[in-house]
């Protein structure tokens, strides 16, 4: 798979580009960054400090590459990736996007691309996590009107919006494993920013006498990085539509 990377500086860009270039299945044939930065037209190599060069060089201007490749890969922020979205629908190429903090209308704009362009869309790209999500849809279903729903998340303090959007899509997951499906709105959800916390989400189930809690806590980001992988071999060959991480897993 031939990809682009958007914002190669960003925390989760610069490991997918790591993961990604140590991966044989996928090329990076293109890394595009903010225009003015001192690291454009530097090897891809060097402005990820990977020890080596890769033969590509960094650009600020997606429309320079994204000819030459199969998927953009997006984690940048909600107006560039709007800018990213339009370019993509242009060129008729494939679109990752991993950007969190979207309002509904720009998550409707991003979905309705899919009729055009096959799209990934995932807040998270944890395998973990998604398979989380699963156990979620089984503990919702099984204890809906028998419980308070508390998601507690945690992350660093450069996180922008909160709570995050793996969380939203937690309480979606419950939603949609209930009868009644506005019961998730009643999910109180608890935001910490603090440090350098790399994630953790926890959902509690409040019962009366009992709890059930289910926890993921990353260490670092790296599991995310590999699940972006796994996300860009997934879209090998696939048709228009739209697609999440379940469908990867």
């Amino acid at each position: 798979m031939k990809i682009i990377i958007m914002a190669p500086k960003g925390k989760m860009a610069n490991l997918i580009l790591k993961a990604a270039a140590l991966n044989e299945s996928i090329e990076i044939v293109g890394v595009v960054g903010p225009k003015g930065r001192d690291y454009i037209g530097k090897d891809v190599g060097e402005v990820a400090f990977l020890g080596y060069n890769l033969g590509t060089k960094v650009t600020d201007n997606l429309e320079d590459c994204i000819e030459n490749c199969d998927v953009v890969v997006d984690f940048s922020t909600v107006e560039l990736s709007m800018a990213v979205l339009k370019t993509v629908l242009r060129h008729n190429k494939a679109l990752i996007c991993g950007t969190t903090g979207f309002s509904q209308e720009q998550v409707d704009m991003l979905h309705a691309a899919a009729s055009q362009i096959p799209v990934l869309h995932a807040s998270n790209t944890s395998y973990v996590v998604n398979l989380m999500y699963r156990l979620l849809e089984m503990a919702a279903k099984g204890l809906e009107g028998r419980c308070d729903i508390d998601l507690i998340e945690m992350h660093g303090n450069a996180k922008k919006d909160a709570p995050s959007g793996t969380a939203k899509e937690m309480a979606e997951v419950m939603a949609d494993a209930m009868v009644n499906k506005s019961a998730a709105s009643t999910v109180n959800f608890h935001s910490i920013r603090s440090g350098d916390i790399p994630s953790s989400h926890t959902v509690l189930f409040g019962c009366m006498g009992e709890r059930l809690e289910i926890t993921h806590h990353a260490y670092n980001w790296d599991c995310y990085a590999k699940g972006a992988c796994d996300a860009i071999l997934f879209l090998s060959g696939k048709e228009k539509g739209l697609y999440t991480m379940k469908d990867v897993i």
